[in-house]
């Protein structure tokens, strides 16, 4: 049923367009029955989809509902979706602007345009800014969506550690880019908002595109549970959380982009698409905000962008002239909405001629045993909050073989076998993808927008759930433990034998960790969910925060009473022995606390 209402909306919202070039005949079928069937296998309410081609418009639809509840459906000419951080390609196309104005220079340090603050460290240049390699730790700053402050402030008050010096590797930053956007506000002497709208905006005639938070209209966002929330915008416009526009405007975008429009400014998108930044010669790396992303041979430009329940991509295939737009309004049963990957890579499978993998050859008697180890994505958070995603995302393994070659597990599914055909540098056995190790400890994949660090083994989060498991399993014996033995000695008639209030302290620590360990678990277990918690600073969140954070000091005070409880004999050796166990867990939780930052104001 679900899917043949899709199909009726299809013909419903499906409006006038070009006829398909006799190159891509058969496109509307395709994209029609890709859309519709995963939409109904991912539950995702609403989705535009627009391809271009030989410089028109060829496929422009709206499938589904942009409000589910009242019925109205996606319009790709009106239906306004929140573009997440494809608002990157427009602060970098403002910030090139200036750049070709001489106003602005690429490799100067931005320190030197900036007002109210200044950026702490080894300078930072609008170069690195704009490939995400200045070194910020990523770091979302919990309550941002709830009082979003001016740009200003904002990159004041909350300016992330450096996690590694600028230039020495990729790390995916919306606080970066933001910095950008707001050394585009201070040298125009223009708000942001008003720079985009008057320089990228009008001279495309995207008139129906804001990059001003509350822009959303009746579009409603949909989380993994199918409920609709009501977080559409935090700190950091210029980086894309707020902006919003119709699949038409990012279509008019992607067609620029495409020609090379001089709307955008003279050479601006042939210098955004052209590589500015790779770990290695021999990886696709980034343009400034584009990524590089190759398929099957094919140079493929990405950027996607992604809210709470809203979710964008878009790809150019500049070889080509191919480009493709796809945003929907659900984050589905698989988080990022509607795949836009899955969709342009059968587009390409269809359309575009198929070739083999280059052939390597392995290097002779070359070694791989310094690369061994496990590696964390340098995406994962150091400072904030966010640095509990760690635990859930499983570190990449990398083992050394006796020819050369090295296994990985964690990169893209399973074990995957690399050949080395230049030192430090691997192609996948049979496949397309390379790999390479830029420097002692660091591991690049081509194509990413980070790198992954070597940890050791004291780093690894398997080690760190096993404290979380040690700590949850005995906390939840002495919740039921405590009253149960209390209840028994009761029922005999026999007094408590030593201090009490050591006990109650211990009971009370196991019920602390029990509450936020489940409901904790809940919150990582919908990540869909959990963001706008998050950005909300919601008071379940922030109760759960103060509860961990009071459970730190408890478990160093249960600790000296274990100490003082054997040396004193306070009670019967048994009991001891179960005060202690409950005490090891407290610590083991107040050890994973600190190290993911959970404990401690202000919670960022």
């Amino acid at each position: 049923m679900l899917l043949k209402l899709m199909t009726a909306l299809v013909l419903m919202a499906a409006p006038a367009q070009a006829a398909e070039p006799p190159a891509l005949q058969g496109l509307a079928t395709l994209v029609d029955e890709h859309v519709v069937a995963t939409m109904a296998e991912d539950k995702i309410p609403g989705v535009a989809v627009t391809v271009v081609a030989d410089g028109e418009r060829v496929l422009h639809k709206g499938y589904g509902w942009a409000d589910a509840e009242r019925r109205v459906p996606v319009d790709p000419e009106s239906t306004r979706f929140l573009i997440g951080s494809e608002t990157k390609l427009f602060t970098a196309q403002a910030a090139l602007q200036l750049v070709h104005k001489g106003k602005l220079d690429l490799d100067a340090d931005v320190n030197t345009y900036l007002k109210s603050f200044k950026v702490e460290g080894p300078p930072v240049t609008l170069r690195h800014l704009l490939t995400h390699t200045a070194g910020f730790d990523e770091d979302y700053v919990v309550g941002s969506g709830a009082d979003v402050l001016p740009l200003d402030e904002a990159l004041a008050a909350h300016q992330p550690a450096r996690t590694r010096p600028p230039g020495t590797g990729v790390s995916y930053s919306n606080y970066g880019v933001a910095l950008a956007g707001y050394v585009v506000q201070t040298v125009s002497g223009m708000a942001f908002e008003d720079y985009v709208k008057r320089h990228v905006f009008e001279p495309l005639g995207m008139n129906d595109s804001v990059i001003a938070c509350g822009g959303l209209r009746g579009t409603k966002a949909y989380v993994m549970d199918g409920t609709a929330t009501q977080v559409n915008c935090a700190d950091f416009a210029a980086s894309g959380a707020g902006p919003a526009s119709t699949a038409t405007d990012m279509g008019v975008y992607l067609q620029a982009q495409l020609s090379r429009d001089a709307r955008l400014g003279a050479g601006i998108a042939a210098e955004m698409q052209r590589r500015q930044y790779s770990e290695h010669p021999q990886l696709a790396g980034m343009g400034f905000m584009w990524e590089e992303r190759p398929y099957k041979g094919h140079r493929m430009l990405f950027k996607g962008g992604d809210m709470p329940g809203m979710h964008s991509y878009m790809f150019l295939l500049p070889e080509q002239g191919v480009g493709v737009h796809v945003i929907s309004n659900g984050d589905g049963t698989g988080r990022h909405g509607l795949d836009g990957f899955a969709l342009v890579e059968k587009i390409i499978d269809r359309y575009l001629p198929e070739s083999a993998p280059p052939k390597v050859t392995a290097l002779t008697g070359a070694s791989s045993r310094a690369y061994e180890g496990w590696y964390q994505s340098s995406g994962v958070s150091r400072g904030s909050l966010l640095k509990v995603q760690a635990l859930t995302d499983t570190p990449v393994h990398v083992v050394a073989a006796a020819d050369g070659s090295v296994v990985t597990t964690g990169l893209g599914g399973g074990q995957k076998r690399w050949i080395q055909f230049e030192p430090g540098v691997f192609q996948q056995e049979g496949g397309w993808s390379r790999i390479a190790f830029p420097e002692p400890g660091q591991l690049a994949l081509s194509g990413q927008t980070i790198v992954f660090d070597r940890i050791g083994w004291l780093e690894h989060s398997w080690l760190h759930l096993g404290l979380l498991a040690w700590a949850a399993l005995v906390s939840m014996i002495a919740v039921i433990g405590y009253p149960v033995a209390l209840a028994v000695r009761r029922g005999r008639g026999s007094a408590m034998r030593g201090p009490w209030g050591w006990r109650l302290a211990a009971w009370l620590g196991g019920v602390a960790v029990t509450v936020f360990v489940v409901g904790f678990g809940s919150l990582l277990a919908d990540q869909g969910r959990a963001l706008p918690l998050v950005l909300q600073g919601a008071p379940q969140l922030m109760a759960l925060l103060v509860l961990a954070t009071l459970t730190v000091p408890l478990a160093v005070a249960l600790l000296a009473g274990a100490v003082l409880a054997w040396w004193r004999r306070w009670w019967r050796p048994w009991a001891r022995v179960g005060y202690t166990l409950v005490t090891t867990g407290l610590v083991a939780f107040g050890v994973v606390a600190v190290l993911y930052n959970i404990v401690g104001l202000p919670y960022t």
